[in-house]
């Protein structure tokens, strides 16, 4: 009997599956680090580089973009570029397919008016994610970050670990004509002798 139950003991062990450790869930840029409001005292990319030391605290408005891909892939890291400077879609008869590259700007240009920013965890490392489509963030979205200065060299780099993102939401146009105008349009016509178009005040048929 007890044979039996050493090698029905045996057999379990052997046999039991392997325990399952729980997958770790994919890293993210934080949603606490978008907020609603603007941070104030925002400066444009060119101030901000140029007088800004390696561990302050900035607040830098821009423009992504400043090449052709300023997103880096699997890494929460952004190109931004100063809102001064004017990408593609901003020069009439430009046709470039990707504008926020800023092609006719000169390297000097580019050098002095972009930077880099990160998103982190932690323990200071950046995020093993793609930030593209993050709460807004996409090619010539106009953006304000909050952060501070981790790296800047004579030759161009610079680099803000950002703790605040702000996302301007892209203004609605629309084809449809204001109340303003309709009633600009009826004063004229009311003036010059015609009566007034209104479907509403037509009899309706029976």
């Amino acid at each position: 009997m007890q044979l039996t139950t050493i090698i029905l003991s045996l057999s379990c062990t052997l046999f039991a599956p392997p325990p399952t450790n729980p997958t770790p869930s994919a890293p993210k840029i934080p949603d606490s680090v978008f907020v609603e409001t603007e941070p104030a005292d925002a400066k444009c990319v060119a101030e901000v580089k140029k007088n800004a030391k390696k561990g302050e605290t900035v607040v830098i408005k821009a423009k992504i973009g400043g090449r052709s891909e300023p997103f880096v892939k699997n890494r929460a890291i952004v190109v931004i570029a100063d809102r001064c400077m004017k990408s593609c879609d901003q020069i009439p008869g430009d046709t470039c397919t990707k504008p926020w590259d800023y092609c006719c700007e000169p390297p000097e240009s580019l050098k002095a008016n972009t930077m880099t920013v990160q998103f982190v965890d932690d323990a200071g490392k950046v995020l093993k994610t793609g930030a593209q489509g993050v709460h807004g963030l996409e090619p010539l979205a106009l953006v304000v970050f909050e952060g501070t200065v981790t790296e800047k060299d004579d030759k161009g780099t610079f680099v803000v670990r950002v703790t605040r993102a702000f996302v301007e939401k892209p203004k609605k146009e629309s084809n449809s004509t204001s109340d303003e105008e309709r009633e600009s349009g009826r004063a004229a016509g009311s003036s010059n002798g015609e009566k007034p178009r209104n479907s509403e005040s037509a009899t309706p048929k029976q």
